[in-house]
Parts: C-alpha cells; structure tokens; sequence
C-alpha cells in the first residue's frame, strides 16, 4: 500500500482576519438550540460607530487627494480591546486611531476597526472614503463663433485688403503696360511697313 503524497500547502488556510459572514444553506439556519441562526447573528453583530474626520455621512466619508483622514474606536470595552483596522477587508493597521496622511488613490475604499478583547469581538461600521462628487452646473447654449483660423480683425484684416488691393493696382497696372506695348510695337510695325 503506497501512501498519498502530502502536499507542501497546509489544506485548512485560516486567513488572519475575514469578515463575517451570513449563510443561506438550509441546514444551517438553525443554531445548536434551535434558533434562528441567521438573527442570532445579526443580532450578535452590532456593528459600532466609529468617529471620523473628516465627517462621515451614512458611512461615506469625502475628501480630495492630499488630504488627511482620521478613524477612530470609541466604544468602551470592559477589558482593553486590541484592535485592529482592515481596508477592504484586509488588515492595515492597530491601534485606537487611523490616520490616513496625503490621501491618494490607493486609499480610496472601505475601512473596519474591529476590537477583540477576552470576552467578545466587536466590529465597526465600515466607512468608505471616496472623492467627491463633482457638482454639474447647468450651463447655457452659447452661439457658435467662427472659427478663429478664418476669421480676421483688427490690423491682420487690414493687411490683407491693403495687400489684396495693391495685387489688384499691380495687375490692372501690368494689363495697361501690356495693352499700350502691344499698341506700340503694332504701330511701330505700320509705320516702318507703310
């Protein structure tokens, strides 16, 4: 008999931390004592304010890039909590506050604080810091204006008809120059003809 070979990977990987979650398997909807497993949990999981600036509005917190955001536990625990922040559900911090210095596009997202102490576990509403919504002001049709490129004013204009008027004098001045050499050269040729 020939045993498996073992894989170098540990099978059951617990990650270091992972939010709570609530199941829709049948099976599970009751708890060891025949209770609903689902509002037990819910009613297990308060979720905690946290403290903010700046302020939060139904959990969403805008600020511009470069500027700072802080988070901070408030609750009282009756033993000391360690607590410990997650940013999009991935661990990025302890402590009672969360200072985000020079806010920058990777920062942008949902933050948890969640606080464990010896008798129980408690976990923060979650705060998204986001931009801020830019805000469209209603704007008035315009007339449209030529384009620069062909239009002319001020002393640009007045060099092109000044230009466009000596090409003229200058044509209709070689026309008649033309014309009376012509007469010329046809008299001259009469004259020494006759």
């Amino acid at each position: 008999m020939r045993a498996k070979p073992q894989s170098p990977l540990p099978r059951d990987t617990v990650p270091a931390w992972s939010p709570p979650t609530i199941t829709t398997d049948p099976i599970l909807e009751k708890d060891a004592a025949g209770g609903d497993f689902r509002a037990n949990l819910v009613n297990s999981l308060q979720l905690m304010p946290l403290k903010t600036f700046p302020a939060a509005i139904r959990g969403v917190i805008q600020s511009e890039l470069n500027y700072s955001v802080i988070l901070q536990w408030v609750v009282t625990m009756d033993s000391e909590p360690v607590l410990s922040w997650a940013f999009n559900g991935v661990p990025c911090g302890m402590g009672e506050k969360l200072f985000i210095r020079r806010l920058s596009w990777e920062q942008l997202g949902t933050y948890m604080c969640i606080a464990t102490n010896s008798k129980k576990q408690l976990v923060s509403e979650p705060v998204t810091i986001s931009l801020p919504e830019p805000i469209a002001q209603p704007t008035e049709a315009e007339p449209m204006e030529p384009d620069p490129t062909l239009s002319l004013s001020g002393g640009s204009a007045i060099g092109l008809l000044v230009a466009g008027i000596l090409g003229a004098g200058t044509l209709i001045a070689g026309m008649c120059f033309t014309i009376i050499q012509s007469l010329r050269t046809d008299r001259q040729r009469k004259g020494i003809c006759s």
